[in-house]
């Protein structure tokens, strides 16, 4: 007899990289290679995977790697780049044809993120939003608020999608943090994303007052049930270890004890939608 086909999963956060490719000014360049053949051989146990290769902060602006990985497996895997608003549109044309469907901003050298209500990255933005493209946000903890706040702003009339890294990396007051709040109102004026991943990356636990399930949860009733994403953050850059798999593993259990619709919303419907993935749809 045949077994049944495994049901999808598109972890829409993970990084590929080469070993020791980074910029000159970064702090942190991991001695090993991320590659797609290691991502699939770690996670391809929990379920038919898809995925999302996010451009990884050490990198900057040269997306070749990601480029590469995209053209792979083109089927399988979109993007999402890290660009200046200097790259130009034969560039962006080329990322788009290769599957990239948002770019990150990860400015904290940036103070207060002043530069993205600028001219040239509003000209970006408008660029972006022509393209059908989303903004990714990867904050400091506890920036995560006014950083939105300034990106709505920049955004003005362009209804482009947002997309919060790792719960929105709320700071040490849990789901008392402002960017909740600041969520709440953007998500009136444009489709607000979470991705319900890396809890590593939150404040410790004698710091954070509620645990991930709590932020989890609060972001389910701001956003609601279609604009929740799962990933991985694999392979857990400055924080591997083995307890990463079994965490991934924690967030599955969380999909599956919420209910069978949010389950299959957050493993790969919602993905679909946003990336845009033609996932073939497990059997009844």
């Amino acid at each position: 007899m045949m077994s049944r086909r495994a049901s999808p999963l598109v972890d829409t956060h993970f990084h590929v990289f080469d070993t020791g490719v980074a910029t000159a000014s970064v702090r942190y360049r991991p001695a090993y290679a991320a590659g797609l053949d290691e991502w699939q051989a770690t996670l391809g146990g929990l379920g038919d995977l898809y995925g999302v290769v996010v451009q990884t902060s050490f990198l900057g602006t040269d997306n070749s790697a990601l480029l590469a990985a995209l053209q792979a497996r083109p089927e399988r895997l979109r993007g999402v780049a890290v660009v200046e608003p200097s790259v130009t549109d034969p560039q962006l044309e080329t990322l788009q044809a290769a599957g990239v469907r948002g770019i990150r901003l990860n400015l904290y050298g940036d103070p207060d993120w002043q530069r993205i209500a600028t001219a040239p990255w509003r000209g970006l933005f408008r660029r972006i939003d022509a393209l059908g493209w989303h903004v990714e946000l990867h904050t400091r903890n506890g920036d995560g608020g006014m950083v939105l706040a300034r990106l709505d702003a920049a955004l003005g009339d362009a209804g482009m999608p947002v997309v919060l890294d790792h719960f929105g990396r709320p700071g040490s007051a849990g789901i008392a943090d402002a960017v909740f709040e600041v969520a709440t109102a953007v998500r009136a004026r444009r489709p607000v994303w979470v991705k319900i991943s890396a809890p590593y990356r939150l404040p410790s636990p004698q710091e954070l007052q509620h645990d991930w399930t709590a932020l989890a949860q609060a972001w389910r009733d701001i956003v609601g049930d279609d604009r929740l994403l799962w990933g991985s953050d694999w392979p857990w850059t400055n924080h591997e270890a083995p307890v990463r798999l079994d965490e991934c593993r924690s967030l599955a259990a969380w999909h599956a004890e919420s209910g069978a619709g949010l389950s299959a919303a957050l493993r790969w419907r919602n993905a679909a939608a946003l990336y845009g993935f033609a996932v073939e749809e497990p059997e009844a």
